[in-house]
């Protein structure tokens, strides 16, 4: 089952994310982030938050629609993005498209990144101009874009191992990224297509459109 989460943070193409969000099963919207719903041709399945960020008008709009509304508490131990991560996993999604992740927070856009490896359900983040998936030991990823697009291997344990990335200028042959270090910034496709491999660890796969 493919959900897809709407955060409160920036989306800055969402012509270019519209073949990402496809038809999905399920819609979650984490408070603010009930504003991309529209432009992304989405109709909420669930509006979960504690609506500090959204938009009061709409979320009577939407309600009065019957959309599906849950308050949670503004002093509690996890984000709405996080809660809305949580209910769409306890729904079965088999995967998760999180849209607007990342913004002008840069705390909240770095606890986003870090829930990831927390979840056996694979997590996509993407806001129109930026592309993250995660790999996890073992496991490889098929990238397609143009030649001089930028892509980053960042470490999200200490070390990382095995590290092979083909199709790229700067291809990798079982290497190492560690924390510390930035090898794995702004590579580029050495064509349309780069894959991505790893031995040990989890390593975060940017792929900047722009």
């Amino acid at each position: 089952m493919r959900a897809v989460i709407l955060a409160a943070g920036a989306v800055h193409d969402y012509e270019r994310l519209h073949p990402l969000v496809g038809k999905p099963d399920l819609v979650i919207c984490a408070d603010g982030g009930i504003a991309h719903a529209a432009p992304l041709g989405l109709s909420p399945s669930l509006i979960l938050g504690d609506f500090d960020s959204a938009d009061a008008g709409l979320l009577t709009k939407l309600a009065s629609r019957g959309t599906p509304v849950q308050r949670v508490p503004v002093e509690k131990d996890s984000t709405d993005t996080h809660l809305a991560l949580n209910e769409a996993v306890s729904r079965g999604a088999t995967e998760v498209l999180l849209v607007g992740g990342a913004g002008s927070r840069l705390d909240h856009t770095l606890a986003n990144i870090l829930l990831l490896p927390g979840y056996a359900t694979p997590v996509t983040m993407a806001d129109g101009k930026n592309i993250a998936r995660l790999l996890r030991s073992g496991e490889r990823l098929v990238l397609q874009g143009r030649e001089g697009e930028y892509i980053s291997l960042l470490p999200l344990t200490p070390t990382v191992t095995g590290v092979v990335a083909e199709g790229v200028k700067w291809p990798l042959a079982s290497a190492t990224l560690r924390w510390g270090e930035s090898l794995g910034v702004s590579n580029q496709f050495a064509g349309p297509t780069a894959r991505v491999r790893i031995d040990e660890g989890a390593l975060l796969v940017v792929q900047a459109w722009d």
